[in-house]
């Protein structure tokens, strides 16, 4: 027997969930379904407010389209005036795009972010893996199918793997990806960095921190000719000198107008990241555990029932919006994040 859905004034999540609604429902975010033809708006956000109330409780979408058409008080609480069609719900997800889901997603997330950053910023690129509700003990022929066998610190898994880039100031984020589980973080991260070069979230300057599972010396050069400072969590093996003999300067900057100027910008690059190799830098990055923990453990994404890269990615979306939204609202302190994954 499934427990009701009953919203309970004063607790703790249901206040949360009430201020995420209200975001949902404010001029910014109408702005941006319209702009990205998430249409009809108000039927959308509709929608919107069902898929997060399903992922809130973990909770299947068609139980929770069946307890908000039950309880009045349910449809109440979420400004739901109507019964919903689950079959409505469905073809909202179906009918857009991935691509329409991130940037709305991003364009809300990041009005306040942008604002907010100032250079250098402070960056964090981390990882984590998506299982999908799969069988691993079952014979699978994994040729053509977009989920991969992985691993990661629990062992191996079924599924994908999704990157993440997080502002450490706001810890607000700002991009993600979804790609196969069996690729290895160093060989996406060229990827990676000309996406976010792309999508101008990278500035001249700005300090990310990786851990070692980036490392290599020449992900560090990559790093530096992309303008960056690659704090990459140092190995056991490590040689200072071996990684400052093999720093060159990039070939692009002798097409400038002013060689010499370039030329010490990139030397106080350089400057920069020996003296961050040597911080304490596991320490710094401790807190992207405690958010992507948030976005699997309470906003569910965690053994999903997904089985392409598109509704994979956009569950991704919605996890990563309540996650920004969360910490929006101010909650980034440790202890409190850590409280709220294990809801």
């Amino acid at each position: 027997m499934r427990l009701p859905v009953i919203p309970v004034k004063g607790d703790e999540k249901w206040e949360l969930l009430s201020k995420i609604i209200d975001k949902l429902e404010n001029r910014e975010t109408k702005k941006a379904l319209a702009r990205n033809k998430i249409t009809p708006v108000n039927k959308a956000i509709e929608f919107l407010k069902i898929i997060i109330l399903a992922m809130f409780f973990e909770l299947e979408i068609s139980y929770a389209v069946s307890e908000v058409n039950r309880r009045y008080e349910l449809r109440k609480f979420l400004r739901i005036e109507d019964e919903v069609k689950l079959n409505s719900v469905y073809n909202f997800t179906s009918k857009f795009k991935a691509e329409q889901f991130i940037n709305f997603v991003f364009s809300i997330l990041n009005v306040n972010s942008k604002r907010m950053r100032k250079k250098p910023s402070l960056l964090i690129l981390d990882w984590t893996d998506i299982s999908l509700d799969l069988n691993p003990f079952r014979k699978r022929d994994l040729k053509n199918k977009p989920y991969k066998w992985g691993y990661s610190t629990k062992g191996f898994f079924l599924g994908m793997k999704m990157m993440i880039l997080i502002d450490y100031k706001t810890l607000t984020p700002l991009f993600f990806h979804v790609y196969p589980a069996n690729v290895h973080e160093s060989r996406i991260y060229p990827l990676i960095l000309e996406m976010l070069k792309r999508k101008k979230l990278i500035r001249f300057g700005d300090a990310i921190i990786m851990d070692r599972g980036f490392y290599g010396y020449k992900n560090y050069l990559i790093g530096i000719r992309y303008g960056i400072i690659p704090l990459i969590l140092p190995r056991v093996n490590f040689r200072y000198r071996r990684l400052e003999g093999l720093i060159s300067y990039p070939l692009f900057i002798f097409n400038s107008k002013n060689i010499e100027k370039e030329k010490r910008r990139y030397r106080k690059l350089v400057k920069k990241l020996f003296k961050g190799l040597k911080m304490n830098l596991k320490t710094l990055r401790a807190i992207v555990e405690d958010v992507i923990k948030l976005g699997k453990e309470a906003y569910s994404l965690k053994r999903l029932h997904c089985y392409d890269y598109e509704p994979v990615i956009k569950r991704a979306c919605f996890s990563v919006l309540l996650t920004g939204m969360t910490v929006g609202m101010g909650f980034r302190k440790k202890r409190v994040i850590q409280k709220l994954s294990e809801w």
